[in-house]
């Protein structure tokens, strides 16, 4: 999925009270300062950039130190219209019902964004909530061709984190993203902090417009 560009308010609500304790550690979702997502992290976005995209802005990262092999499980039975892409861990699809995204194994080291996105149909304007969880996988070996080959299993060995995402697409939120992306009269930029700046830094900005509105948005 082609990112040209991404500007949405995204707020972290709350910590569930019913997210799990016994998730597996082994995988993390981390946001783009690399920060961990808690747990049962519930994610508002309303903006909608560019592309008429809903972006999750989220990254996954393996902090086992080992090969790993995983996949998303993604439940949008209440996907209201539109499609659902994902690109999870490598490997790009459209998911049209709940279920997991492609399967992979994945580094020591791996750390990528998920480019997880509702693209809903202009002018159909909803709310609903999609809930992500990593799952890993057994690694099995295959001959094929001669070769004895590592290939992911069908059996799920262990559940990460998970995370909602509530998307709420309104005439309100659609017109962030334009306005954000083309015709803004920004006042001034502040971090999360209060502290003003000078210019847009990557990550979360709180922008104060001229016509007196505050707009929190993530570059």
């Amino acid at each position: 999925m082609k990112k040209i560009f991404t500007l949405f308010t995204l707020v972290v609500l709350s910590l569930s009270a019913t997210a799990q304790n016994d998730t597996d550690g082994s995988f993390h979702f981390i946001d783009e300062q690399g920060n961990v997502v808690p747990n049962g992290t519930v994610l508002n976005i309303k903006g909608i950039n560019e592309e008429g995209k809903m972006e999750i802005p989220l990254k996954v990262k393996n902090m086992s130190g080992e090969r790993l092999a995983v996949g998303m499980y993604e439940v949008i039975d209440n996907i209201p219209n539109g499609d659902w892409e994902t690109c999870a861990f490598g490997n790009c699809m459209r998911l049209d019902a709940t279920g997991y995204s492609a399967r992979s194994i994945v580094a020591s080291d791996y750390e990528n964004a998920i480019q997880t996105e509702w693209i809903p149909e202009e002018g159909k304007y909803a709310t609903w909530t999609a809930t992500l969880q990593i799952h890993l996988f057994e690694i099995k070996q295959e001959v094929k061709f001669g070769q004895v080959l590592d290939v992911v299993g069908d059996e799920v060995t262990a559940q990460g984190p998970v995370i909602t995402v509530q998307f709420e697409y309104s005439a309100e939120s659609a017109g962030i993203g334009q306005i954000a992306g083309h015709h803004a009269a920004v006042d001034s930029y502040y971090n999360t902090d209060g502290r003003r700046l000078d210019a847009p830094h990557k990550g979360i900005n709180i922008l104060r417009m001229d016509d007196g509105r505050v707009i929190k948005q993530i570059k």
